[in-house]
């Protein structure tokens, strides 16, 4: 739905011109003078703004260069009385689109109202025409496994698409990442990127961010409040751990998924949008489902694409390149001359599993680089949990003892494999992240020593 600020300190003209604007399907908010027009521009999104030039307090050119700064993307017209043109003129080569001339007629502003919106739509498609032949920004991803240049190569094909994307991932691994990565190439990149935790707020304060709601719509609800879906009109929204959203909700996004509209609490004005959605979850959707947890016609909309990012413990060729780089960032911010790790420290960050990812290795560089002393990382400086000061995992010493007639390595092997398997209940990823391996390479293990389990059939590998 086209949504428009009009300005205007004389209540008559304005309530006309706001009367004229809703029937015509806009949805209008007013504001009597220019103070109250800047809050609303920061509050909310518009496409198009209709101000008075002269007012008192702040002016229309005032509210025009706020706009400008906070929301290029808004068509903005001018009203000026007799006499003051010249204003008029100055405001367009601040930015306006045009202007009326009072006095005017209603038919007159809403034609200017619409070419307004119909120059910016042609706006619109020429940007996107114009990136069609960008090359594809990751600037925000650090990784150079082969597992990270998939995701790179599934962002190139699916982000300029509408089709809504599910990524999948433990916590930590950089879900949003990827999720704006598939924002800022697409041809909504100019548009806003709305981001939403689903786990964060309880089922009806979610459904409040989510769709918005009316004033006195529920205790506590004083004023109109503009939903995230709103927000993101013509963008992308990102919903976090939506996996963790309730029943109830989770009706009300698959309506907006499939209909394009939706009602704010306590409205029953119907409300279009136009937004793509991309979703994350760090839990197993199918077995949420399974278990009646999560609508299954809701998975297929949100799961038309789907990208698994995996673990850093299963793509250690990322790990020394992503902690150099938060080394850099955070020994500028902390204004510390460090020129890079210390070989042992080395060895250590990619010989440990990494249970809490990307965003557990960030915040052991950042602690590193406080506590570092010399120009280099070194191992002391390191605080990551079961690593004592030598590079070893506390109580990770092996008694091994080998038969006195010997034993054949693949042997040793097989036994080692089968002991992680024992100590992590059978379930070959997580004794993969305890020997190291990736879960590939487990799959391939098990498979060459003939080594099964009755109670894979609900435990099978997830590569």
């Amino acid at each position: 739905m086209t949504r428009i600020l009009v300005v205007e300190d004389e209540q008559t003209l304005r309530e006309g011109i706001t009367m004229a604007f809703r029937d015509k399907g806009w949805e209008v908010t007013e504001a009597a003078d220019g103070d109250e027009a800047i809050r609303s521009l920061e509050a909310d999104l518009f496409d198009v703004l209709v101000t008075d030039v002269m007012m008192p307090g702040r002016t229309g050119m005032d509210v025009l260069r706020h706009c400008r700064m906070v929301n290029e993307s808004t068509a903005c017209l001018m009203m000026t009385a007799h006499g003051t043109v010249e204003s008029a003129v100055e405001a367009m080569k601040t930015g306006a689109y045009d202007y009326v001339q009072k006095p005017f007629g209603l038919e007159e502003l809403e034609i200017k109202v619409e070419k307004a919106l119909a120059h910016k739509r042609l706006l619109a498609k020429v940007r996107a025409y114009s990136r069609e032949d960008i090359v594809p920004k990751f600037e925000n991803i650090v990784g150079e496994s082969r597992q990270m240049k998939e995701i790179f190569n599934t962002v190139r094909k699916v982000a300029r698409s509408n089709a809504s994307v599910l990524v999948l991932g433990e916590t930590g691994v950089g879900k949003e990442l990827v999720a704006e990565s598939l924002h800022v190439n697409s041809s909504r990149a100019e548009r806003p990127f709305v981001k939403m935790n689903c786990a964060a707020l309880h089922e009806n304060l979610l459904e409040s961010e989510l769709f918005g709601h009316e004033k006195g719509s529920f205790t506590g609800a004083e004023r109109q409040r503009i939903g995230r879906f709103e927000l993101a009109n013509e963008g992308t929204l990102f919903l976090d751990e939506i996996g963790n959203m309730a029943l109830s909700t989770q009706a009300k996004l698959l309506r907006v998924l499939q209909e394009r509209e939706f009602e704010r609490l306590g409205g029953s004005r119907t409300i279009k949008v136009d937004v793509r959605i991309v979703a994350a979850t760090n839990r197993n959707i199918e077995e949420a489902i399974a278990r009646g947890e999560f609508r299954e016609d809701l998975y297929y909309r949100l799961n038309v694409v789907s990208m698994q990012v995996p673990p850093l413990r299963e793509r250690k060729d990322d790990i020394l390149p992503l902690a150099k780089h938060f080394i850099d960032r955070y020994a500028l911010e902390m204004k510390k001359d460090i020129r890079g790790i210390d070989p042992a420290a080395v060895r250590t960050l990619k010989r440990y599993t990494w249970p809490g990812n990307i965003r557990e290795l960030e915040n052991s560089m950042e602690r590193a680089v406080l506590m570092a002393e010399e120009r280099f990382i070194r191992l002391e400086d390191l605080n990551l949990a079961g690593i004592d000061g030598s590079g070893e995992g506390s109580g990770a010493a092996i008694n091994l003892k080998l038969p006195p007639g010997g034993i054949e390595l693949e042997e040793l092997e097989r036994q080692a494999i089968l002991e992680a398997l024992r100590v992590n209940n059978w379930v070959q990823k997580d004794a993969a992240a305890f020997l190291g391996i990736s879960s590939r390479v487990m799959n391939y293990k098990v498979s060459k020593y003939e080594i099964k389990n009755a109670r894979w059939s609900k435990n099978k590998m997830v590569s």
